[in-house]
């Protein structure tokens, strides 16, 4: 661009214009900086605005829409801009959390370390003659047990059946044949949609075979995740593939124009974007929405995406950001693809590495390597590094150190800081139960009961509350303690563990009873990674408010909390108000068009304008996941035949064919998110369908069979019998309480899941809190006759 300095402002600006067209953002700053206040019209200091926020410069970008708006402060777009900059300025949102790395091929192939820093395993435990003599009891009666189960199983589903014409209808039968046909369910998943990714013969990782264990593997995680299968070494390990729920022949990863119908871009604008206010869920919180983010950052990573290789996305002519950002295009960073592929024909025709540990070991919390839990350890009696105020330390970039921080928040700060708490309180109750143990010895103990409470919230707590249905509470119940567990004790009384454990996952519950993997090595999978994508839960503003009700409501834009933004909320407004804020804030709705408007026009490190539905489309069709009616047939369910099939809603089949086409063809186009949010039809209560609910139920019971800390190891000699009693009196209200105590005075203390609004009185709304309707300790029949009064209405 030629130097403009001798130009007059209206030609500096007109230039500065076609740059802007160009996208030559640099030069437009050059340009324009010393001279944009000559304009008397803001022109130039909009344009100088923009080309600072396409920069990553926000702080700048908001100083200049600042001085445009002094000229025109009714230019609601230039607003819209200031607004948006001031909100990734105070998120410090240009710097990469974490920094940039990419995966290496050496590495991941390197072999298992054989000197994993643990301490020795502890000498076993004396068994008695008594308790000997009820293991053998139990193991009798197991088989027994097992053959009559699963023939009800068979029966309730198998022969009885669990599909009419498309869905499913488990929930419409009795509660127990509901309950036996779910386990039917789980039992056709496991035989038909387990599938490795790894060559045949090949152990995971192409670990060598035949490699000595390290000391202390067996009875203590390693960081990365190695040695959890002694015979498998790297299964489930950070640094391994996502194997898959679906045949070989139906992972079709899409290119070019195939990739772009219909345009992602389009399906979001149109189908997923926020229309009005948020459509609210009335029977959660925003910890509920924060949780399953918290928890997927145990599970699932991509790690970071590609930075200089990019899917370009076609901006319409009518698409506001054409107008708003004067780009003609979005750019997409591509996923960073498996350097360990050997072979065109290995079982899988594409493959990508999960960056943290597949189990279910709190990762997030401590890391996925031994570098970064011994940044984060204090060294002293097995505690996390904390600071004395009770919260976590920050690091350079502003950002509280963690095991995970990518796609950080406030609701992620908050959790993380709970439970790293949570893990000092549990190696105080350790170091007085038992002086003797050195800091290792209370720190690997403490970290395997923490991450089982962790477990234990999100198998018994977070599913039933988001899926409130009588069937699906009990077996998600019944997967933890075991049905005979939840007949004959209620509330405080349930143990884990009991003194005959009946060796039968149906009746004992999966946790503490032997592992199972179903023939197939764990993993979590592309396809488990694609179902939780349910960002439409968040809303728009964090809606802020003290305890104790002194200063009314502060509305804080979701985008500020991010990054750098997290800490400076938390140093502001409290964690105990924070997480009062959280308890009495609803979630939104995972339906059509209530995806987060600020999410369409995000801006994350090195890219200012990123629409995130689009991306979740994109990212299902580049890694060959299904579309919806394929994905469908690939779990054993049968596909929608017509629109109206899908959803009732007359207006949402109009929309739907306008973006899709018409059937057909259009219906084989759907994408699977767009497909799961359009479902109108859903199992009882659900706040999602039940496509999305076929991974739910093979993956809710897999994470916990298939791991040898929540099976054949789920003990005291590994756990101790002091961390058996803290897990079985965990649930996140005693979490929370424990650690922010204060919150007692708050609607917390009236409620029994912590996930469901914090309201207070001694008439709770049924449609607020439907999980009381199935609680037996309530003992309340007029709550029941209510309820089912209230369905039968609506």
């Amino acid at each position: 661009m030629p130097d403009i300095t001798e130009d007059t402002i209206d030609e500096a600006r007109q230039r500065a214009d076609l740059a802007v067209d160009e996208g030559n953002f640099a030069a437009v700053r050059k340009s324009l900086e010393g001279r944009a206040a000559e304009d008397a019209t803001g022109e130039c200091e909009a344009l100088l605005g923009l080309a600072c926020f396409q920069l990553g410069d926000y702080r700048a970008a908001a100083l200049h829409y600042d001085s445009a708006l002094a000229h025109r402060p009714d230019d609601q777009s230039w607003r819209h801009m200031q607004a948006r900059a001031e909100e990734n300025a105070e998120a410090e949102i240009n710097l990469f959390v974490p920094p940039i790395v990419y995966y290496d091929r050496e590495k991941l192939l390197a072999p298992p370390s054989a000197d994993a820093g643990l301490p020795p395993p502890p000498p076993p435990l004396p068994i008695g003659t008594a308790r000997r003599a009820r293991a053998e009891v139990a193991t009798v009666l197991a088989y027994g047990i097992s053959a009559a189960v699963d023939l009800s199983t068979w029966v309730a589903g198998g022969l009885l059946g669990y599909r009419d014409a498309v869905w499913t209808n488990w929930y419409r039968k009795h509660l127990l044949l509901g309950v036996l046909t779910l386990g039917h369910m789980r039992n056709v998943l496991n035989r038909t949609n387990l599938r490795t990714t790894y060559p045949k013969g090949a152990l995971v990782g192409f670990a060598e075979k035949g490699l000595q264990p390290p000391t202390g593997v067996s009875h203590y995680r390693t960081a990365d995740g190695a040695w959890n299968n002694l015979d498998d070494p790297k299964e489930g390990a950070a640094g391994t593939r996502f194997p898959r729920n679906v045949r070989a022949g139906a992972i079709r990863p899409e290119y070019g124009e195939t990739l772009m119908t219909p345009s992602p871009r389009e399906v979001s604008r149109k189908l997923l974007a926020r229309e009005g206010e948020m459509k609210e869920v009335p029977f959660l919180n925003m910890l509920a929405a924060s949780w399953i983010n918290f928890q997927n950052h145990d599970w699932i990573s991509h790690g970071q995406n590609l930075l200089t290789e990019l899917h370009e996305i076609p901006l319409a002519a009518d698409d506001p950001a054409r107008v708003q950002f004067r780009q003609k295009n979005l750019f997409v960073q591509k996923t960073q693809p498996d350097p360990t592929r050997r072979s065109w024909r290995e079982p899988a025709p594409i493959t990508f590495i999960n960056e943290v540990t597949h189990w279910w070991d709190g990762s997030q919390i401590y890391g996925s390597d031994l570098q970064t839990i011994d940044r984060l350890r204090s060294r002293i009696d097995g505690k996390l590094r904390i600071k004395d105020d009770g919260t976590l330390p920050l690091d350079h970039g502003g950002i509280e150190e963690t095991g995970f921080t990518r796609d950080w928040w406030v609701g992620l700060s908050m959790l993380h800081t709970l439970f790293a708490r949570e893990h000092n309180a549990i190696c105080d109750r350790l170091r007085a139960a038992y002086p003797g143990w050195d800091d290792e010895r209370l720190f690997q103990v403490a970290r395997l009961i923490n991450a089982a409470v962790m477990a234990k919230i999100h198998t018994v707590e977070w599913t039933p509350s988001i899926l409130p249905n009588r069937g699906l509470s009990d077996a998600l119940n019944a997967n933890w303690y075991g049905a005979l567990t939840n007949v004959f004790r209620r509330g405080k009384d349930r143990k884990t563990l009991s003194d005959i454990n009946i060796r039968n996952p149906e009746l004992g519950g999966v946790v503490g009873n032997p592992i199972n993997k179903h023939g197939k090595p764990f993993g979590l999978t592309e396809e488990f990674t694609e179902v939780y994508r349910l960002h439409s839960l968040l809303p728009e503003q964090l809606r802020i408010r003290a305890t104790g009700g002194a200063g009314g409501e502060e509305a804080v834009p979701f985008a500020a909390s991010r990054q750098a933004g997290s800490a400076k909320m938390v140093k502001r407004i409290g964690m105990a108000n924070l997480f009062y804020s959280f308890g009495n804030q609803h979630p939104g709705q995972l339906v059509l068009n209530n995806y987060p408007r600020f999410m369409t026009e995000l801006s994350i490190p090195g890219n200012p304008v990123f629409d995130v539905g689009a991306v979740d489309v994109l990212r299902a069709r580049e890694r060959g996941v299904p579309r919806y009616n394929e994905f469908r047939r690939q779990l054993g369910l049968n596909p929608i035949r017509t629109w109206e099939d899908l959803t009732p809603d007359a207006e949402q089949v109009k929309r739907l064919k306008e973006v899709y086409g018409d059937e057909p063809d259009g219906l084989e186009k759907l994408d699977l998110m767009v497909g799961t949010l359009a479902e109108g039809v859903r199992p009882t209560g659900f706040g999602f369908g039940e496509t999305l609910f076929q991974i739910f139920i093979l993956n809710a019971s897999r994470r916990l069979q298939a791991d040898r800390f929540y099976t054949d190891s789920y003990n005291e000699e590994t756990y101790s019998a002091e961390g058996l009693t803290w897990i079985d009196d965990a649930d996140l209200k005693t979490v929370i309480l424990r650690h922010y105590p204060e919150l007692a005075a708050t609607g917390l203390a009236n409620v029994k899941n912590a996930f469901e609004p914090w309201d207070v009185g001694s008439q709770l709304d049924p449609q607020r809190h439907p999980l009381r309707a199935f609680d037996k300790d309530l003992g309340k029949d007029r709550w029941k006759t209510v309820m089912n009064a209230e369905r039968k209405q609506s």
